[in-house]
């Protein structure tokens, strides 16, 4: 029985150790990554797992911190521009240095259009809400050095660089497993 208790203790030790140093843990607070990450789902991260810049790829999914009003946020979203991108968004449309992304429309539901959209090597799926009240901005950005531009898959349902700009490398605290 002594065996058994110690066993239990040493994979309850190195669960916690992984967990503190490795793994990230979160839940989806809303649908801004919906389809691919629908409100309520978990996400697992690697923590810290990048390391640098060059490292990142389009289409990955990270977590970042993000203060805002003196509070500090964690936003999950997906990088869609790379350092020296040039990244145009107007409505539906999205333009990386000039290609527009290659999109399949793949179903409709609840007022939502979803489609699979491929930027480069990357490809996901991304949705439309019809009846979103607020559409983000029209924007035309080139993605400084060591900063990232992200965004949502519900792309009129997610508060992301196309609001507050292209984030900090830095600031990236977690990408999904």
């Amino acid at each position: 029985m002594k065996i058994v208790a110690w066993n239990v203790l040493i994979a309850v030790g190195v669960l916690f150790f992984v967990k503190t140093f490795f793994v990230g843990y979160y839940r989806i607070p809303q649908n801004g990554m919906y389809p691919t990450l629908s409100a309520g789902s978990v996400l697992f991260t690697i923590k810290q797992p990048y390391s640098d810049i060059s490292s990142v790829k389009r289409g990955d999914i990270v977590v970042f911190m993000r203060e805002q009003n003196g509070q500090r946020y964690n936003y999950i979203w997906r990088v869609i521009g790379l350092p020296g991108d040039k990244v145009q968004t107007s409505g539906e449309s999205l333009i990386i240095n000039g290609q527009p992304a290659a999109r399949e429309r793949l179903a409709d539901a609840d007022g939502k259009s979803v489609f699979r959209e491929q930027v480069g090597n990357a490809s996901y799926q991304i949705a439309f809400d019809r009846s979103a009240q607020e559409r983000p901005p029209d924007i035309s950005v080139i993605v400084p050095p060591d900063y990232l531009f992200v965004m949502g898959d519900n792309r009129f349902n997610a508060f992301d660089s196309r609001r507050f700009g292209p984030i900090p490398f830095s600031s990236i605290i977690g990408k999904k497993l």
